[in-house]
């Protein structure tokens, strides 16, 4: 068996694959760079909404503005929606989102389209591709790898420099190293599909008249749309195509839809259950040859880089899939990793370089869960106080993350969010209110008075450069000091034994049939 050799080797073709191999070969074109993709034809996979910064990674650092304008749709920021016992659809549920376009662009994907191409670009760049190819083994040396690879039932050999990891949530090399490890504090799990049929909500409103026709300049369509409850939330995203993605990711403390026996039949009757959405469902039908269940979301790596090997992308960690956080962190790492690769083939040391690179990213990743995600499913039934978090995460990722980017590097920068160590006092923020937060919705429903704010009420955000982040800021922490003041309320009633309130149904959630008392209708 003879070998070939590269100076790297790239395992996956998807988005973090071809995204690097694309880089490096428009960065060296003297590199050779091999590609390796075990499907024939990419399926849609969930990430189909980009964040500020990965659609700035697409369009500026990668160049495929005219592909993202012919193929996918703009996506018009974050729209949440909220339940109790009152609300009967979208005109009186309580409303939380932008009522004006934003001003930073972002997409909504069809991610089987946005891979393929993006795999073209790379190979056009002069990225050698094997597809279909099985990986089967990966021998990792000292900048001196090999790798082992079968394609039409022949074995195929290639050495190689660098191998980078893109295999996503396979993690084939850091399974191989024994490093990646499920993040258990994080008991989060998923089912999607495709939908067809799915109503307009802005026709919806035009034909509805009143407060929900009238307050939105926008689209509210083109938002990703949440329908959030206690311990679950659901992404409505449209596609351009005419499908709708439609997902929901849940606590499994609180919600026991990872225990049903039928699992199409169940995801499509929680769906129903909830009275906004049901407006939307009307009339609808799922793909059932794409539906998806994944019972264990969150994983993340405890190296990402070594001598000559580097997981990118969901290959390296994976957290949750709300704010849509996956492709940022493809984007950050694949540049943090080409970087360091272009410095590596130009003869730098990059061995402090890499060290940085491991702590910069495993300090993101654990920060940004402690910060944002840990015990969050508590209160996303709770109006107030989930606008509070958007207000408070949204406008800390504007003003330390995009803007900088925008206004003072001017091009997509690689570091990822909550990596530096001076966004300490972000961080310290962050994991404050989230906590807080925790505390105070367990207190309400102690109380009876869990998810009243959940219908009639509107909160506006704003997506720009300018002065709308610390504007979201503010509020969000004036929120915060309300709820505070409030939970001061409950909490003497309680001391003194005041008569508690008779439990709401707050959040509508809908009974998926498991027993599960502490989320069904109460």
């Amino acid at each position: 068996m003879t070998s070939e050799r590269y100076d790297v080797v790239i395992l996956g073709g998807a988005f973090s694959g071809a995204a690097a191999a694309t880089l490096l070969r428009r960065e060296r074109p003297s590199l050779r760079v091999l590609v390796v993709e075990k499907q024939e034809q990419f399926d849609q996979k969930v990430g189909e909404a980009t964040t500020e910064m990965s659609g700035m990674f697409i369009t500026r650092r990668l160049g495929l503005w005219q592909h993202l304008e012919m193929e996918h749709l703009p996506k018009e920021g974050l729209r949440y929606w909220f339940s109790n016992e009152k609300v009967t659809g979208h005109a009186n549920a309580s409303e939380s989102g932008a009522f004006y376009r934003s001003t930073v662009p972002s997409f909504q994907l069809r991610r089987d389209v946005l891979d393929e191409h993006m795999l073209e670009t790379a190979v056009a760049e002069g990225a050698e591709l094997l597809r279909p190819a099985k990986v089967k083994e990966v021998v990792l040396g000292d900048f001196d790898n090999r790798v082992l690879l079968e394609k039409d039932g022949e074995e195929i050999e290639v050495e190689a420099k660098w191998v980078i990891d893109a295999t996503g949530r396979v993690a084939f090399v850091g399974r191989k190293l024994g490093i990646i490890d499920r993040n258990e504090d994080h008991p989060v799990a998923a089912m999607w599909a495709r939908f067809n049929g799915v109503r307009h909500i802005d026709d919806l409103a035009a034909r509805q008249g009143g407060v929900l026709r009238e307050r939105n300049i926008g689209s509210r369509r083109l938002s990703t749309n949440h329908y959030v409850g206690l311990g679950y939330w659901i992404w409505v995203i449209p596609l351009g195509n005419g499908e709708t993605s439609i997902g929901i990711v849940w606590d499994k403390r609180l919600v026991k839809l990872h225990e049903s026996r039928d699992r199409e039949h169940d995801f499509d009757a929680f769906l129903r259950g909830i009275p906004a959405l049901a407006e939307l469902l009307e009339g609808a039908d799922f793909k059932r040859d794409d539906f998806r269940f994944y019972a264990h979301l969150p994983y993340v790596t405890r190296q990402y880089m070594g001598n000559g090997w580097a997981l990118v992308g969901d290959a390296a960690a994976f957290l949750d899939p709300y704010y849509s956080p996956g492709l940022d962190h493809c984007s950050f790492s694949v540049e943090a990793t080409v970087n360091l690769l272009v410095d590596w083939f130009d003869g730098k040391d990059v061995a402090m370089p890499m060290k940085e690179h491991n702590e910069t990213f495993l300090r993101s990743y654990h920060h940004f869960f402690e910060g944002i995600y840990r015990d969050k499913y508590y209160y996303m039934g709770e109006h107030d106080l989930m606008a509070a978090a958007t207000m408070i995460d949204t406008a800390q990722y504007y003003i330390f993350v995009v803007m900088p980017a925008y206004r003072i590097f001017k091009k997509f920068h690689w570091m990822p969010v909550l990596g530096p160590k001076q966004a300490v006092v972000s961080y310290a923020i962050l994991r404050a209110y989230n906590r807080s937060f925790k505390r105070l919705a367990l207190l309400r429903q102690e109380m009876g008075v869990a998810g009243r704010r959940n219908d009639g009420r509107r909160l506006s955000y704003f997506f720009n450069l300018g002065l709308a982040p610390m504007h979201m800021l503010m509020r969000g922490l004036k929120l915060w000091l309300y709820a505070e003041l409030e939970g001061l309320g409950l909490l003497a009633r309680k001391m003194l034994g005041g008569k508690r309130a008779k439990p709401k149904a707050a959040d509508a959630m809908p009974d998926p049939g498991l027993g599960s008392s502490a989320q069904g209708r109460r």
